[in-house]
Parts: structure tokens; sequence; C-alpha cells
């Protein structure tokens, strides 16, 4: 993986402002951007790459997959944050804003200097509104926004993305994976001998009627089905006759199932370009910038004491 940013980022009190722009809020937004970014490569950095058989093993890969892909979804929302509140991009989807539409709009009026107005802001930020804005006066990053996202959000040609996965978690269930799936033992007496039909690698189908008391009289009637079928993995459908049908499917993901190696390798593409989405931000906006000269020293940087703690993260993160 590519290496992340550290140096020339400096906390907001270490800028100057100029009018019209808005650079410690920018800087802040760096900041954001980069640490959570730092979070992401940390998770990856701890995925353990060979392949095991070990529950325990792949129940923390899978863990930290999953910090990951939210981390590195949080990364690019907040990378177009950056030159939204620098060049105040939010002022254009105004009421009266030179590019707002009827569907391109801030979600409320922002107003600088009012109570959580920088909160309005945030929620405000779309991709659309920033390449929108960018390519109206010839930015060439509005391009570089664009490819990024037609290859690493939602690309159709892919059958995820780490948009999609993430999505996916917080709209429609946990993600599942191949390596933490344990198909079900289904064992049947055929002549006598028990068979366990996953080690057998056998296949079964069979119906079990539902019955209900008939209403009018003494006698059991068949109102639907269970269907048992076995094929690498138990289903259970139940139908009734003159009313619903319950599919099994419909409550498993086992059609769902993903692989942490195809996970992995698309975090780490995903997060090589976006260090290059961020550098190409940073070379737009950086160079535009002042430090305030009461904090700076006479290497011409900001004095800050770097911490002298050391953090052993193996001993929290590595599972033996």
């Amino acid at each position: 993986m590519k290496k992340l940013r550290f140096d020339d980022l400096y906390p907001p009190e270490y800028y100057w402002e100029y009018p019209n722009v808005d650079c410690r809020i920018a800087i802040m937004k760096f900041n954001d951007a980069r640490d959570t970014m730092g979070m992401a490569e940390l998770s990856l950095s701890y995925i353990d790459t060979k392949a095991t058989d070990k529950t325990e093993k792949n129940f923390v890969r899978t863990v930290h997959i999953r910090h990951a892909i939210e981390d590195l979804n949080s990364s690019f929302d907040l990378i177009m944050q950056i030159p939204w509140f620098y060049y105040r991009i939010w002022k254009e989807y105004n009421v009266g804003g030179a590019l707002r539409e009827r569907k391109l709009k801030n979600k409320s009026e922002i107003c600088r200097n009012t109570d959580n107005w920088v909160f309005d802001a945030e929620e405000s930020c779309e991709k659309k509104k920033v390449e929108k804005y960018l390519n109206s006066v010839q930015n060439d990053l509005g391009h570089k926004i664009e490819e990024f996202w037609n290859q690493y959000i939602y690309n159709s040609t892919k059958t995820f993305t780490v948009r999609t996965l993430c999505n996916t978690m917080k709209h429609n269930h946990a993600l599942s994976f191949e390596e933490l799936y344990d198909p079900y033992d289904f064992t049947i007496e055929i002549d006598g001998q028990v068979k366990n039909l996953r080690k057998e690698k056998m296949g079964m189908r069979c119906h079990q009627d539902i019955l209900e008391q008939s209403e009018t009289t003494s006698e059991a009637v068949k109102v639907g089905e269970v269907i048992y079928s076995y094929e690498k993995d138990l289903t259970v459908d139940i139908e009734y006759t003159n009313s619903d049908t319950f599919r099994f499917k419909d409550c498993t993901h086992n059609e769902d199932r993903l692989k942490i190696e195809e996970v992995y390798k698309e975090c780490c593409q995903y997060y090589d370009a976006l260090i290059d989405l961020f550098e190409e931000v940073y070379k737009d906006i950086y160079p535009k910038m002042t430090l305030l000269k009461s904090f700076v020293g006479a290497d011409g940087k900001p004095n800050i004491k770097p911490s002298g703690d050391n953090i052993d993260l193996n001993k929290y993160f590595t599972i033996s």
C-alpha cells in the first residue's frame, strides 16, 4: 500500500486566514480525512493475507475488514469536504446560488458564523455538488474526482466496491464471508445406515404435510407442506396451500457470501487510489495556505513538540 502523508499538515490554529476562503476549516478536513485513512490503513495492515482454516483468525480478519470498509468509505466523503469548505462551494447551492437546481441544493440555508453552520454545511456536502463547481471554474480536480468515483465508488463491472459493501452493512445486512461459513450437518438413515449428507456429498428432498384440525369435523386436514432440501446445505421452505409461501433463501445470506482475500484486495486498491486523490486535493489547495508567523520557528515550521510515547499495537491487534 502507498504511504499516507503526515508532513506539512498541522492543527488549524497554526494557519492564517484570507478573505473569501476558509483555510482553517479546510485544514481541519485535511486532518480528518488523513486520520480516517490512517485508521483504515491500520485495519488493513492487521488483516493476515495468508489463508487459514482457523475460525478465530478468520473472524478477526473480518472484523478488521469491516472497520477498513467503514473508514475508507468515510474518507472519500471527508476529502470532498476539503474543497467544499475552502472554496465555499456551499454558497453556490444556497437560495440564489449560481449552481442551485431543484434537485441540487443545500438541505438548509447556510450562513457563516451562525450557530451550527459548519455542521449544516457538512450535511449538505455532496460529491456531485463539489464536482459541478470545480468543473464550472475549469479546475481539473473535478475530472479526477469523477474518475475515482467511476472506478472505485460505483462501478458496474465490479461485483462489489467499498461503497456498496458499506451501504450493505448500513442498510441491508451484515457481511457474510465464505471463511466463516459452516454448512449444516444433515444426517438421515438409509437402509439402516446413518448418512451425513455433507460428508457423503449426497443430496435429498422430502416433503412433510402441515395438518390442522377441521373446524367442522375432527379430521386432520392438509393445509400445506414443509419442504426439506439438501444440496451442499440445508434449506427449509414452508408453503401453505391457499396462502403464503415462505422461501428459506429469503432469510439467509447464502447467495451473498464474500471471500476475505477478494474484499481485502479491493480495499487496498481503493486505499491507494484514495491517497492519489488526497494528494491531488492537497496540491490544489494547500500551496495557497500560509502558516501563522506567530507560531513558526526559525526552521519555518510550527514549534510542535513530538510525542515521546511509543505504542506497541501488536499486543492489541495480533492473534497468534
